[in-house]
């Protein structure tokens, strides 16, 4: 099972939820990274769709033991086996570029929804455009 996760929202270092703080403490901090992705206010959280023509920017984490994140992340974002079908995010591998230009491939939640009526983050910081 590969052992990184690339998260660009809630799950972030320096987000208050409790998921955050699981992920922290049960990985090492790799550094800052971006996927090709379209960023998308969902309201509460944000949500990501494979997209060529956007990058989405956030951290990578290597999970020191992985079943022991995954599976309480799988529930945070409501795409474990106890949701039915859609579920709201997809776990997929998605090649992550750090920034000294290397990639490796990473789990990453892709939101699994329409997007109709969502405000798209153009530049993919999700943490700047809280801010602004």
């Amino acid at each position: 099972m590969p052992e990184y996760i690339f998260v660009y929202g809630t799950l972030r270092k320096d987000s208050p939820q409790p998921m955050a703080r699981l992920l922290v403490n049960h990985s090492q901090f790799i550094g800052e990274a971006s996927i090709h992705g379209a960023l998308y206010d969902l309201g509460r959280y944000p949500g990501v769709l494979e997209h060529r023509g956007y990058r989405t920017y956030g951290e990578l984490f290597k999970l020191n033991d992985p079943d022991k994140v995954l599976l309480p992340l799988d529930e945070y974002e409501e795409c474990s086996d106890a949701y039915p079908e859609p579920t709201l995010y997809i776990r997929k591998l998605c090649p992550v570029l750090l920034k000294d230009g290397s990639t490796m491939d990473a789990w990453v939640y892709v939101y699994n929804r329409p997007v109709t009526g969502c405000t798209l983050i153009e530049d993919g910081h999700y943490l700047e455009y809280l801010g602004s």
